[in-house]
């Protein structure tokens, strides 16, 4: 039957030359584009499946909605939060948040909040895992993630020296001094981060004369300096005399 043929890919298109070519008045007083309009309306709740089809082209799905869409508006209300205003032709409108990702959890609007909630529930004696999910039942996220992962929570504790004692190390903190891994967790950068700007010079040091390993001060001026070249403001720091002492 002819009614067989017309499917919602069909009525799609119909609808943008109908939406296209039409002006507002035609499209309440023209009885063609009142039949469209009725057309298309029914077809509506088929439109998401007909999205998710992998048959149709993408390109006809972008001509579908450049046809629907009159304008989107984009507006970051704080950095880790963007509105988005999407206004369809016809006047409707549609607001949506969403949260993208941010460079550090300093960025995050609640990340100050969500440091104190945090050390409170290791303090608890909670492990790293029930925090994590503690956190992300409360409505808190990562930097890049929706929730809040373990090792987010691994990175602020050990930023706050809240350790773990049942949990085995790999090597006993050296009073004094910071290695690159516990650099990298109290300056809220990774450890590739340091080792790439070692090896090409940005950072200069040597490796500790007594226990011939690379070695940082332990000390505020140094985690400070460290955050001063991630941001930019520094472009080298030089760290050869503290491998003497």
């Amino acid at each position: 039957m002819m009614s067989d043929l017309i499917t919602t890919q069909h009525l799609c298109r119909k609808a943008v030359i109908y939406i296209r070519q039409s002006t507002p008045h035609q499209m309440v007083n023209n009885q063609e584009s009142l039949r469209l309009q009725n057309d298309f309306i029914a077809a509506g709740s088929q439109l998401p499946e007909f999205w998710q089809r992998s048959d149709i082209e993408w390109g006809r799905k972008k001509t579908l909605l450049r046809s629907l869409i009159d304008k989107v508006i984009l507006q970051r209300v704080v950095r880790d939060r963007i509105t988005i205003r999407i206004v369809w032709r016809g006047g409707d409108v549609t607001e949506r948040e969403v949260e993208p990702r941010v460079h550090a959890l300093s960025a995050l609007s609640r990340g100050a909040e969500m440091e104190v909630r945090l050390l409170e529930l290791a303090h608890q004696g909670l492990d790293d895992t029930a925090i994590a999910a503690t956190l992300t039942e409360e409505g808190f996220r990562s930097p890049r993630r929706s929730y809040v992962p373990v090792p987010t929570v691994q990175v602020v504790r050990q930023r706050h020296r809240v350790l773990r004692q049942s949990t085995p190390t790999r090597s006993h903190h050296l009073p004094g001094w910071l290695t690159v891994s516990e650099l990298a967790a109290v300056a809220d950068v990774s450890r590739s981060w340091i080792r790439h700007r070692i090896r090409n010079g940005v950072i200069s040091i040597h490796q500790n004369a007594l226990h011939k390993r690379v070695l940082f001060p332990d000390a505020a001026a140094t985690i400070a300096a460290i955050q001063e070249l991630k941001s930019g403001v520094r472009q080298h720091l030089d760290f050869t005399q503290s491998a003497t002492e």
